[in-house]
C-alpha cells in the first residue's frame, strides 16, 4: 500500500513540530546488522549504540567531531557540519574491517524539496512456534496508515524519515505496542514483532539497511541441538491450561499421573529431571522424588521446554527427559491485566458432599492453628515417643496430666455434610519496561486466587476381600504470587525472580465396605489438611563479548525451599459384623498424625558459550558449566492414638467428638497417647557436584555434538530420635554422549544420539521412615541398600516442516537400564507385608515410537484453522529374575510401573478473525498402566485406559477485554482400576466448566 503525498506531508510536518531542536541521528551497522557495545561520541557526548543500532543525540549549528570506540578501543572518526540550530543530520556509519565508513546526510526538516522516504517493513510471528500471524492490523500512530500481515506475517510502509510508535492488533493476540521506531531516508527499517496469545510476548526491534529479507525463525524444536518438545505461554492460553501438569498431557511420549506427576516415554519420576529457570527442583512430595506440577499455574510460567534426548548440559538423571520450565520475564512496555474466573462442576457444584469444621482461615489455604499439634501434647510426650506413667510415685504422672494431654487436642472428629460451592477465582498483574541511553530496566508482578471444591461421585471398589462404596470431597485453595526485575545494561543483563506459591487440598474421605476376612462391614473415616509451598529466590545474569568467538556467559544463584505441611490427619474405623443389624461401634484407636517435611535448596550454576566461525562453511558451538546443588530435608513426624480406656462407662458406639469428651478424660475413661516410632523423623542432605563440556561442529548440512558431563553427589541420611547409624551413598559417575543432525533438505531434517546417564535414589526411597500413600494411605518403607540404575539411550527422530508452523516428526528410542529401581511389595507376612518398598532388580529394557505432527487445514481472510495431535507406542520389560521381587511378586518379568503401551492426543482449532473467535477441541487418550504390583499369584492393579474431551472458547471482542470458556471432561468418562480384567474401583469426576474475563488497562 502506497501513502499519498499529503498523508505524507502531514507525518513529515508532525515530525517536524516534535523535533524543536536540531538532532543527530546514527545507525550503526556491520555486514547489514546492529553493531553491538558501540560508544558514538559527539562534541565530547559520549552514548552507547541501542541494540536497534542506533543513536541520538541533541545539536547546535557548528562543526561536530565524531569519535567512535568499543570496550575502550578507538574504531574511527569523522566530521560534519550543520549550519543552524534546526538543522537535523542522519549518519548512516557501517563498518567495514573494523573502519567506520559514514554517509551523512544534512537537511532542515520541513525545507526538503521532496519528502525523504524510509521503508518500515516486518514479520509478526508466534512466540513459541515462530511462525507467522497473519489478519494481524499494523498501524502506525500519528498517521491514518494501517495494513494487515498477510498469510505470510509480512507489512510493509513507506514513511518519511522520523521516529513512530507502531501498534500491532490481533483478535487473539491481543495488542502490543512498538515505541521509538526511527525510519531513516532511503533505509529500510525491519521490525520483528514476537507475540503470545497470553500477552507476554517479546517485541524486538531489528534493523537491517537496504532489501528487507524475512525472517524465516522456526520452533525451537527445529532449532535445537537435542529431541525437544515446547510448550509456550501461546499454546497454554490457547488450550486453556491451568497448570504445568495439565500443559503436558497433551506433549507426545507423555502421560500425567493423578494429576501431578509426569511420566515421559514410559519413565517415572525417578528418571526425570525438573529445573525451573535452569535451577533444579527440590519437591513438596514425601513419597516421590519428581515435582507435583499441579504447584505451577500457568499465570506465571512463560513456557516448557521437554528435552527427551541427553545432552551435557542437563542433570545427568535426566533418561525419561528433562522437564525445563521457565517464568514470565518482564514486558516491552505498560501493562496490566485483571482476569476473574468462576466455574462449576455437573456432579459437584451446588451438591451435597462430605466436610467437617475446619479454622477460620481455610479459605486462604491457611491453617489458624486449629489443627496444629498441641505443645502441651507435644512436651509430654516427646513428640509422641513417649507416654506419661501413672503411678503413686513422685516421678510418675497422675490421672489428670494424662487428661490434660487429652484435653489439649481439638475434638474435632465428625463429618457433616455441605453443599459444594462454586469454583471462583482472580489474577492480577502489572509490568513495565523503561528503556535509557544505557540500557533499561523492567517489573512484572503477578498474583493468583483460586477456590475450588471436587468430588469423587459414584465411587465403588470391589477387590480381593473389599467390597463397598466410598465418598471423598475436596476443597482445593491455590495462591501464587510472582515477581520478576530485569535490567538491560550494555551487553549485559540482570534478573530478578520471586516465586511463591502454595495448594492446600482439604480432604474428607468416609468408605463403607465389607471385609471378608474379618467377616465385618467397616466405615472409615479421614481427615486430611495438606498445605504444599514452594518458595524460590533466584538471581541470574547474561554477558555477551567477544574473547573467542561470540561469546556468552550466563549465571544463576538461586535458593528455594518447599514445604509439605500436613497437621493433624484423623483416621478412624467403626465396624459391625457382617449382614448384623447392630449398630456400627468404633473399632481400634483414632489415629491423628502430624507430619512436616521442609525442603531447602541452594542452587548455584555458570554456563558459558562461544560460537566460533572457523570458516564459511563451518560453525563452532562450544559449552562447558558447572554446577553446585544442596538440599537439606527435615522431616518431623509425630501420631497419636486416642482410644476408649473404660468401655462399660463409655458406649463405642458414640461418635467420635462424644466419646472424647473431656469429662470422659478427666474420668479416665478415654485417653489420647503417643504412638510415634524412632524413625519416624529424620534429617537428610543430598549434594551434587557437575561439570560438563561440549563441542558442537556444525557444517552446514550436517552439525556433530560430543560432549560429557561429569558428577558427583552424595547423599546421607540420619534419625535423630534412633540409635541407627548416619547412612551414605555417594558415587561419581562420567556420563558422555555423541550426537548428530543431518539438515537433508531445507525444509527436513534427521538426528540421531547415543548417550548414557544414571538414576539416583531419592531420598524417600532410602529412608527408613515410614510415608503414606495419600490416596490409598499405605505404608511405604525405603530401602537403604539401594544402588545406582545406569542407562544407555538411543535416539533417532525424522522432522519435516511444511511450513514455519506446520511439521511433523516421528521418533524412535531406545534404552537399556542396568540394576533399575522398582517399587514393590514388602517382604513380611500378615499386617506386617501391608504397604510397598523398593529394589534394585536385574534390568529393564524400553523401546517405542513417538508421531507429532501439526498442519494448517485452511486460512483465509476471515477464517483459519489447523488440526494437530500425536501417538505414542511404548514398549518395555522389567527383568525380575533372581530377585526378591520376582519371589515375592511371582513374575519374573512385567513393565514399567505408570508406563501406557499407547497415548494419544488430537486437537482441532478454528479462528474467526474478524471477530477475534477461536475453538478448540481437545482429546487426551492414555493405556492401561501398572497402578501398583501385587503379591504372589494376585495381579497388579491397573489404571484402565481414558479418553478426555476437552473444548476451549475464546472471543476478543477488543483489545480491553478478552472472554475465555472452557469444558473439561465433556463426556465424564469414568476413572476406572482393574484386576484380572474385572474391575475393582471406579468413579466419576464430572465435568468443568470454567469461564474467565480477562482486562488490559
Amino acid at each position: 500500500m502506497k501513502p499519498n503525498r499529503m498523508l505524507l506531508g502531514a507525518a513529515s510536518a508532525l515530525f517536524t513540530v516534535q523535533v524543536m531542536a536540531g538532532q543527530a541521528v546514527f545507525y550503526v551497522t556491520e555486514e547489514g546488522s546492529a553493531v553491538r557495545d558501540l560508544a558514538v561520541s559527539v562534541d565530547g557526548q559520549k552514548k552507547l549504540v541501542s541494540s536497534s543500532g542506533f543513536v541520538v543525540f541533541d545539536i547546535e549549528d557548528g562543526s561536530h567531531k565524531v569519535e567512535l570506540s568499543k570496550f575502550g578501543e578507538w574504531m574511527g572518526e569523522f566530521e560534519f557540519d550543520t549550519t543552524d540550530s534546526s538543522q537535523n543530520a542522519e549518519v548512516q556509519v557501517e563498518m567495514i574491517a573494523g573502519e567506520a565508513m559514514p554517509d551523512i546526510n544534512v537537511y532542515t526538516p520541513g525545507q526538503e524539496e521532496a519528502v525523504a522516504l524510509g521503508q518500515l517493513s516486518g514479520f509478526l510471528q508466534s512466540a513459541e512456534t515462530g511462525g507467522p500471524v497473519a489478519g494481524a492490523r499494523v498501524s502506525v500512530d500519528g498517521t491514518e496508515q494501517a495494513v494487515m500481515t498477510d498469510e505470510d506475517g509480512f507489512f510493509s510502509f513507506e514513511l518519511p524519515r522520523g521516529e513512530y510508535s507502531v501498534k500491532v492488533n490481533h483478535p487473539n493476540y491481543g495488542e502490543q505496542d512498538v515505541n521509538s521506531v526511527r525510519v531513516m531516508g532511503n533505509v529500510n527499517t525491519g521490525v520483528n514483532l514476537t507475540m503470545s496469545m497470553s500477552g507476554d510476548g517479546m517485541i524486538e526491534e531489528v534493523v537491517a539497511v537496504g532489501s528487507y529479507i524475512p525472517s524465516t525463525a522456526t520452533a525451537q524444536e527445529r532449532d535445537s541441538s537435542a529431541v525437544l518438545d515446547a510448550i509456550g505461554s501461546e499454546q497454554m492460553a490457547r488450550f486453556g491450561d491451568s497448570n504445568a501438569a495439565s500443559a503436558l498431557k497433551r506433549v507426545a511420549g507423555v502421560s500425567v499421573v493423578g494429576g501431578q506427576f509426569a511420566v515421559v516415554r514410559g519413565m517415572a519420576g525417578r528418571y526425570i529431571s525438573s529445573t525451573l529457570n535452569g535451577s533444579l527442583m527440590p519437591s513438596t512430595d514425601p513419597m516421590r522424588r519428581d515435582v507435583p506440577l499441579d504447584l505451577f499455574p500457568s499465570s506465571v510460567l512463560g513456557g516448557i521446554d521437554i528435552q527427551k534426548s541427553f545432552t551435557p548440559d542437563m542433570p545427568g538423571d535426566s533418561t525419561g527427559g528433562a522437564i525445563g520450565m521457565t517464568t514470565k520475564g518482564v514486558p516491552d512496555g505498560p501493562e496490566t491485566k485483571l482476569t476473574l474466573s468462576a466455574g462449576m462442576n455437573s456432579r459437584t457444584t451446588f451438591s451435597d458432599i462430605e466436610s467437617y469444621n475446619g479454622g477460620e482461615t481455610d479459605w486462604l489455604g491457611i491453617d489458624d492453628g486449629t489443627r496444629e499439634l498441641p505443645s502441651y501434647a507435644d512436651s509430654m510426650t516427646n513428640g509422641g515417643l513417649d507416654n506419661p506413667t501413672v503411678c503413686s510415685s513422685s516421678t510418675c504422672a497422675t490421672e489428670a496430666d494424662i487428661a490434660a494431654i487429652g484435653k489439649s487436642f481439638e475434638n474435632n472428629y465428625n463429618v457433616r455434610s455441605v453443599q459444594a460451592k462454586p469454583t471462583k477465582g482472580f489474577a492480577i498483574s502489572n509490568g513495565n519496561y523503561s528503556e535509557n541511553d544505557n540500557g533499561g530496566f523492567g517489573h512484572y508482578a503477578a498474583f493468583q486466587y483460586k477456590d475450588e471444591w471436587t468430588a469423587r461421585h459414584d465411587a465403588s471398589i470391589n477387590d480381593v476381600g473389599e467390597d463397598g462404596t466410598y465418598e471423598r470431597s475436596q476443597r482445593k485453595v491455590d495462591l501464587a504470587g510472582y515477581l520478576a526485575l530485569g535490567l538491560d545494561s550494555g551487553s549485559s543483563s540482570y534478573s530478578s525472580k520471586t516465586i511463591l506459591l502454595r495448594k492446600t487440598d482439604d480432604t474428607t474421605k468416609v468408605s463403607d465396605a465389607v471385609y471378608t476376612s474379618y467377616d465385618q462391614r467397616q466405615i472409615q473415616t479421614t481427615l486430611q489438611w495438606v498445605e504444599r509451598q514452594f518458595l524460590n529466590q533466584q538471581f541470574s545474569g547474561e554477558h555477551y563479548f567477544n574473547l573467542i568467538g561470540e561469546d556468552q556467559l550466563s549465571w544463576r544463584v538461586g535458593a528455594s525451599q518447599t514445604r509439605r505441611y500436613e497437621p493433624d490427619r484423623r483416621t478412624y474405623t467403626y465396624a459391625v459384623s457382617t449382614n448384623s443389624t447392630a449398630t456400627p461401634s468404633l473399632i481400634g484407636s483414632v489415629e491423628r498424625r502430624y507430619s512436616d517435611l521442609t525442603e531447602d535448596s541452594i542452587d548455584l550454576g555458570v554456563d558459558y558459550s562461544s560460537d566460533i566461525e572457523l570458516d564459511n562453511a563451518m560453525l563452532l558451538k562450544l559449552k562447558t558449566g558447572i554446577l553446585v546443588s544442596n538440599k537439606s530435608r527435615t522431616v518431623d513426624m509425630q501420631r497419636y492414638g486416642a482410644k476408649i480406656i473404660d468401655s462399660s462407662s463409655v458406649s463405642s458406639t458414640l461418635s467420635p467428638e462424644e466419646i472424647f469428651t473431656d469429662s470422659n478424660l478427666d474420668d479416665y475413661y478415654v485417653s489420647i497417647t503417643g504412638t510415634t516410632t524412632s524413625t519416624d523423623s529424620y534429617e537428610a542432605e543430598d549434594n551434587v557436584y557437575a561439570g560438563y563440556l561440549s563441542g558442537e561442529l556444525d557444517m552446514n548440512s550436517v552439525s556433530v555434538l560430543a560432549g560429557a558431563r561429569f558428577e558427583s553427589f552424595e547423599q546421607s541420611l540420619e534419625y535423630p530420635d534412633s540409635s541407627k547409624e548416619e547412612s551414605k551413598l555417594d558415587d561419581s559417575f562420567l556420563m558422555p554422549v555423541i550426537s548428530a543432525n543431518w539438515r537433508a533438505t531445507e525444509d527436513s531434517q534427521i538426528r540421531a544420539s547415543i548417550s548414557q546417564t544414571i538414576s539416583r535414589p531419592g531420598i524417600t526411597e532410602r529412608s527408613e521412615s515410614a510415608s503414606y500413600d495419600p490416596e490409598t494411605d499405605d505404608v511405604l518403607s525405603g530401602n537403604p541398600d539401594l544402588e545406582v540404575s545406569k542407562i544407555v539411550n538411543l535416539d533417532l527422530r525424522g522432522e519435516y516442516y511444511f511450513s514455519d508452523e506446520d511439521s511433523m516428526s516421528v521418533a524412535l528410542f531406545y534404552k537399556d537400564i542396568t540394576d533399575p529401581i522398582e517399587r514393590t511389595v514388602i517382604d513380611g507376612s500378615g499386617s506386617a507385608s501391608d504397604g510397598y518398598t523398593f529394589d534394585n532388580v536385574t534390568g529393564a529394557t524400553l523401546q517405542g515410537l513417538e508421531i507429532d505432527f501439526r498442519k494448517s487445514v485452511f486460512s483465509e481472510s476471515e477464517f483459519s484453522g489447523f488440526v494437530g495431535g500425536n501417538f505414542s507406542y511404548i514398549d518395555s520389560e522389567v527383568d525380575l529374575s533372581g530377585t526378591d521381587a520376582e519371589r515375592l511378586e511371582g513374575e519374573s518379568s512385567r513393565e514399567l510401573q505408570g508406563q501406557s503401551k499407547y497415548l494419544s492426543n488430537m486437537q482441532f482449532g478454528v479462528d474467526h478473525l474478524a471477530t477475534g473467535q477461536s475453538l478448540t477441541l481437545l482429546v487426551n487418550y492414555f493405556g492401561d498402566r501398572i497402578y501398583a504390583t501385587a503379591r504372589g499369584s494376585l495381579e497388579s492393579e491397573i489404571e484402565n485406559e481414558r479418553t478426555t474431551v476437552d473444548l476451549v472458547y475464546s472471543y476478543d471482542p477488543d483489545e480491553f477485554i478478552s472472554v475465555k470458556a472452557k469444558v473439561e471432561n465433556l463426556t465424564d468418562s469414568p476413572v476406572r482400576y482393574s484386576r484380572s480384567d474385572s474391575v475393582i474401583e471406579e468413579y466419576y469426576e464430572g465435568t468443568k466448566i470454567n469461564t474467565s474475563v480477562t482486562f488490559n488497562f
